[in-house]
């Protein structure tokens, strides 16, 4: 039997039996196993793509960014392989074409959408040659891999080097889809680069701007700002010069507590189209005007785009409603101070809001959780509900909650996971709306939970 049909059965038995026994999400070891038996699936799996092959890396949206791009792309009619789930190394990806190939290992897809951790994309880039890359935005994040956002940023930079040499041997253009208003990333522009970003951004709610980071100018001078929006992000420049670069689209966006409106006009036939985005926060309009560049630069007409919003569906943690208990619940990754605080804003400005964080310090959390002193967590001070906290740092979290001006008495303390989802979910009453605030690797384990639940 050929190696690839074998590999292709194998990872889809190992797929079915992990889902039949409930014990987890299986969106590695299928990949894994595969690669075992053949070690070039993955290769031979994505270059049968019939056309564009698109990348998503960057800190912040890199799940939420790819899953707009393979809605937009599905309600044009075109079939899509892509890791939804947001497995983003290796094995994941693996484990996500296997699941679109069919059993004689034929992959059937007209685009692949691909999310990339950041350090893991010029991993990628032996393994096969994009098309398009995608970068969201560059923030600090788990510092102890990480470092500094430079570091982050030339490993970008020698992914997208490797993606060119492929592509000239192939004699096609790499493309590159930038954030215009994040000036940490506009080093990784080049010629065929598009930019992405909001003209401007109006607020339905008070909304307190971060710190900037990451927005020093490379002549050593800080960036100035026109309009600031969130941490970084906004319309910069330097007196020597550098500014925030135009848009491919020019769009404005109103970001409301649960859902955001686009407004855009695409300059090169003069077309207006607005877009509601149904996820909460600001970063999820950049998320969403992201995808709609990369759509829009694939011929992706605006009616399919439009439509493709009114039937997006959250994925697991990324903003994702769902009914526990009978409570209404919202489940939001929090995993940097960027990230944090924009999600910390929605969940003050909710009246009914009622909170549950989780904090480990696992390898895919980053043991560093010195993170949660730079976040704004001053903003719940007025809080009167109680705050159910539980995961390996629960004693970090709840200090910091201390700190921030939490009453003791409204901190719960909870290790055990399950008990403490179960306790969350008894305080929240009916008229309420639990925030689920946990990080990456808790994410996984509450998924697990709830599956089994």
């Amino acid at each position: 039997m050929n190696k690839n049909i074998l590999a292709v059965n194998i990872g889809k038995s190992v797929a079915w039996g992990l889902k039949l026994l409930r014990a987890g999400s299986g969106t590695s070891m299928p990949g894994i196993i595969a690669k075992k038996f053949a070690p070039k699936i993955l290769t031979d799996l994505i270059n049968q793509t019939k056309k564009e092959i698109i990348t998503v890396t960057g800190t912040n949206g890199k799940t939420t960014t790819a899953n707009f791009i393979s809605t937009i792309l599905n309600s044009a009619g075109r079939k899509v392989a892509n890791n939804a789930k947001g497995a983003n190394m290796l094995t994941g990806i693996t484990t996500a074409m296997i699941e679109k190939a069919d059993f004689m290992a034929n992959l059937n897809a007209d685009n692949s959408v691909l999310e990339s951790d950041e350090a893991y994309l010029q991993v990628f880039a032996d393994y096969f040659c994009a098309d398009y890359l995608l970068i969201t935005n560059l923030f600090c994040d788990q510092a102890d891999r990480y470092g500094d956002v430079n570091v982050t940023a030339d490993l970008i930079k020698k992914a997208i080097d490797k993606f060119k040499t492929q592509a000239k041997q192939l004699d096609k253009t790499f493309k590159i889809v930038l954030n215009a208003d994040d000036p940490g990333i506009q080093k990784l522009a080049d010629e065929n680069t598009a930019f992405f970003g909001f003209e401007d951004i109006t607020f339905a709610f008070d909304h307190e701007k971060a710190p900037c980071e990451n927005a020093k100018c490379k002549c050593g001078k800080d960036f100035r700002y026109l309009k600031h929006y969130y941490g970084q992000i906004g319309h910069y420049y330097c007196d020597c010069g550098i500014k925030r670069p135009e848009t491919y689209l020019k769009a404005t966006a109103e970001i409301f507590i649960d859902y955001s409106v686009l407004h855009i006009v695409n300059t090169d036939n003069n077309e207006e189209f607005s877009v509601t985005v149904n996820v909460p926060g600001v970063y999820n309009a950049y998320n969403a005007l992201g995808a709609i560049t990369i759509a829009t630069k694939l011929g992706i007409k605006s009616s399919d785009i439009i439509s493709a919003f009114q039937n997006y569906k959250t994925v697991f943690g990324r903003a994702e409603n769902r009914v526990l208990k009978g409570k209404n619940t919202i489940t939001q990754l929090i995993k940097n101070p960027v990230g944090a605080n924009e999600v910390l804003q929605t969940v003050c400005n909710d009246k009914n809001a009622r909170i549950f964080i989780i904090i480990n310090d696992n390898f895919g959390d980053g043991r560093d959780v010195s993170w949660l002193w730079d976040t704004n967590f001053e903003i719940l001070k007025n809080n009167n509900r109680e705050i159910i906290v539980s995961g390996l740092r629960y004693y970090d979290m709840a200090l910091r909650l201390k700190y921030a001006g939490i009453e003791q008495k409204n901190i719960i303390l909870e290790p055990d996971l399950k008990k403490a989802l179960n306790k969350a979910l008894d305080l929240t009453k009916d008229d309420e709306k639990l925030y689920i605030l946990p990080c990456y690797t808790a994410l996984l384990t509450l998924q697990k939970l709830i599956k089994k639940s």
